[in-house]
């Protein structure tokens, strides 16, 4: 935890991207909590469908309150997330409930070919959270959402997962940091 300056650590890209994949690898290095967007998706599902109104109220608020709550503790968070421009009000609540307690925020835009993450989707590991796995679904979700979008007004980060190891983006993300927060 921070004494001070709490920091968001806020990864974002679509489905099958690396996001906790790298949350992990970067939860190594810099000792701070993760917060996946599965850890919530799972325990609502024990009550709501998936999708349903009540489902996604559920998500939204718990999260909301993780989030609220982390930052008034000034707890350092990793923060995973699949963007599309229509999250932008969550985006900057999360943001807002860390510099409104003078936390900082870091942005990490995951990126990759649409043709790896149709192949990754498919990963047993995808399971234990119970996250897509189905290509198809993956594949009309990307056509009908801009999930490689990147937050507007909030500069990012911007990461290739196609093209670097997790423990290589990790390690430029920390590099970054380091430079960033002197």
């Amino acid at each position: 935890m921070s004494v001070n300056r709490p920091h968001l650590l806020f990864l974002y890209g679509p489905p099958a991207i690396g996001k906790l994949t790298l949350a992990r690898a970067l939860e190594q290095r810099l000792g701070y909590r993760v917060l996946h967007n599965h850890v919530t998706i799972d325990a609502v599902l024990a009550v709501f469908p998936f999708g349903s109104a009540g489902f996604d109220s559920a998500v939204e608020r718990m999260r909301r309150d993780l989030l609220e709550a982390a930052a008034r503790e000034r707890v350092d968070l990793i923060y995973t997330m699949v963007f599309a421009p229509s999250d932008a009000a969550h985006v900057e609540f999360a943001a807002n409930a860390y510099e409104s307690v003078g936390g900082e925020v870091t942005f990490v835009r995951l990126t990759a070919p649409r043709d790896e993450l149709l192949v990754r989707v498919a990963h047993e590991s995808r399971l234990e959270h119970r996250k897509l796995t189905d290509a198809t679904t993956l594949a009309h979700l990307l056509d009908r959402f801009d999930l490689y979008a990147e937050v507007e007004g909030r500069p990012s980060l911007v990461v290739d997962m196609h093209a670097t190891s997790p423990d290589a983006a990790a390690d430029f993300v920390v590099a970054s940091l380091a430079q960033t927060r002197l």
